[in-house]
This record gives structure tokens, sequence and C-alpha cells, in this order.
């Protein structure tokens, strides 16, 4: 390989078993307690995709010296093992099944000899199931703290997330609010349009929440027509300006199914963390304000602690 040339190699070990040229690997490889044995093992440990690399370029430098190593995979960011990368790389493609489990890639500056690309494939036949195990768990968990219809955390997942919120907001003393809004209505929606357009009404209103929620602001569909967001870092003025600002949105948002324009709008309530409270009480005041917005007309946000609500605060107020 020249100082620009990379060697790609797609490795699938369902359809190939690589062969190590390397003399000395190949007579250890018959010792249960050999380096593929003992990377084995260590590998089956964990099923955090980082640990799992690391493990890996831990035993393989011990072979094959390298400045640097990386491990690319789609939707996870790359995990990089040394400062700088050499001239001279070499990657391979990890696949099973058909599945795409990454790409993992060794540089340093003086060239790979063959019998060190030997060891590294060989070496490589180690990472296949671990990652795949990883990656089936990683998709497992997502799916179980996830809301099918909508792609929003699910009450679970609201759960944990409101418990670490409420901890780095003691412990940084730091506001901690909570949003909880409701579709006005909605069983009239779902009676006169069919359940089918009261999914489509709450995949769509899912969106419109993340779109006009801040980047830090986490959103649940906490059941049925009912959605939690937790505002980090926002006091009460904030949060119930953050809530207006949803409401506005969706009120504007023409919401469309089979070119029926269905009107909707929400209610919502806020309520800030108070420390010495129970995260269900941080809940339940929240949910006290949403009825109340409820009962004063719907279609309008209303504080737990600022006994306020806002019918027509100006979008470009909010922040």
């Amino acid at each position: 390989m020249s100082g620009n040339e990379r060697n790609d190699t797609t490795i699938d070990f369902n359809k190939a078993k690589i062969v190590s040229t390397y003399r000395d690997l190949n007579k250890s490889i018959s010792d249960n307690n050999d380096i593929i044995s003992r990377l084995t093992r260590r590998l089956q440990t964990t099923l955090d995709c980082s640990d799992i690399i690391h493990m890996f370029a831990s035993e393989v430098q011990t072979l094959v010296s390298f400045d640097q190593m990386k491990h690319e995979a789609s939707n996870q960011s790359p995990i990089t093992i040394g400062d700088k990368s050499g001239v001279h790389s070499c990657q391979y493609n990890l696949t099973m099944d058909e599945t795409e489990l990454g790409a993992i890639t060794f540089s340093r500056k003086k060239r790979f000899l063959e019998e060190e690309l030997s060891i590294i494939e060989r070496l490589a036949s180690t990472l296949v199931f671990p990652l795949r195990n990883a990656k089936l768990y990683q998709a497992a968990l997502q799916s179980a703290l996830r809301d099918e219809l909508t792609g929003c955390g699910n009450k679970r997942a609201l759960d944990a997330s409101l418990h670490r919120e409420a901890e780095l907001a003691t412990r940084h003393n730091t506001p901690l609010s909570v949003l909880m809004l409701d579709i006005d209505h909605f069983k009239h929606v779902n009676d006169t349009y069919g359940h089918l357009a009261g999914d489509s009404v709450l995949r769509d209103l899912a969106a419109t929440i993340k779109k006009c929620a801040r980047g830090s602001d986490l959103c649940f569909r906490y059941g049925g027509e009912e959605f939690v967001l937790i505002l980090d870092d926002t006091d009460a003025n904030q949060a119930l300006k953050i809530a207006d600002r949803i409401r506005q949105s969706v009120e504007q948002h023409t919401y469309l199914y089979k070119g029926k324009i269905i009107p909707v709008t929400i209610s919502a309530g806020t309520s800030t963390f108070i420390q010495s409270e129970t995260l269900d009480s941080l809940k339940e005041r929240a949910d006290k304000a949403l009825y109340s917005a409820k009962l004063n007309g719907r279609n309008q946000a209303v504080s737990s602690e600022l006994n306020d609500t806002l019918t027509t605060l100006p979008i470009s107020h909010a922040h």
C-alpha cells in the first residue's frame, strides 16, 4: 500500500473463513488459551459497542502496532482510539446476515505487512457476533423506550429521563419544568374522521411539537392524545411561553387526512420543579394546570405557579 492507498476489505464471516498466513498466530490458535479465545471471551462480557471496540483494539495492539483505530457505523458516533492517523491505512467492512456492522480502520506511519494484515483479519472475526448482539440490544432498548406511532419517548422513558433531569437540576441548582399538553376534543376527531385519521393527527402533532421545541427539550407520549415535555434550565415564565408557542404552532398548522382538513388545537399545563417535592407531585401539578386550561375553554396554556393563562401571546416573545 502506498501512503494514499487504503486496503478496503469486506468481511462476511457467514460466507468466508479468514485463514491467517502468520505462522506464529496459526500455531497459537490450536491453544484454547490463545489470543483468539481470550478475545472472544472478553468481547462477550458487554453489550456496549464502545467497550467492545476498546477491548478489541487493546488485543490487536499486542500483535500489530498502529497509531489510530476507528470504528464507524450508521446511526452511531465514530469511536476513535489513538490521537493521530498515519499515512498508511487498512479498512475492513464488517457484515453478518447482510447486516452492516460498520467499518474498522487502522492507520500508522509505516506500511502494514501482509502478515500483519492477516492477523487483523483473523482477529476481526471475533468482532462480528459481539457487535451484532450489541446492535440488536440497543435496537431493542430503544424500541422499549419509544412510542411506535409517534417516535416520541414513551411513559417508561419519561420516568427515567425525568429522574435524571431532576438530579441534574438539583446538583447544579438550575430550574426544571414539565409541560403537559392534550389534544382538544380528540374523541370527536376519531368519531368524525376515523381512528386512522386520529393516528395521523397524533403523528403530525408530534412532528409539530418537535419542530417548535428547543433542541434540549425532551418529548414523550404520555398516553392517548397526551404528550409531556421535559424543559431543562427553564423557569416558570419560560415554560409558559414555550407552552403557548407550541399551542399557537399547532393551531396554525394544517392537519390533512385524505384531502380533509382536520381542525386541531391543544391545551397545555406547566409546572416547575421544587426540590423538596416528589416527581409525581411535579407531574400532578402540571396535569392540574392542564385540567384548568380545559375547564377555562381549551386552546390555552396555564402555569401551575403563575396562576396565569396564555391564549394570545405572540410567538416572537417565546424563547
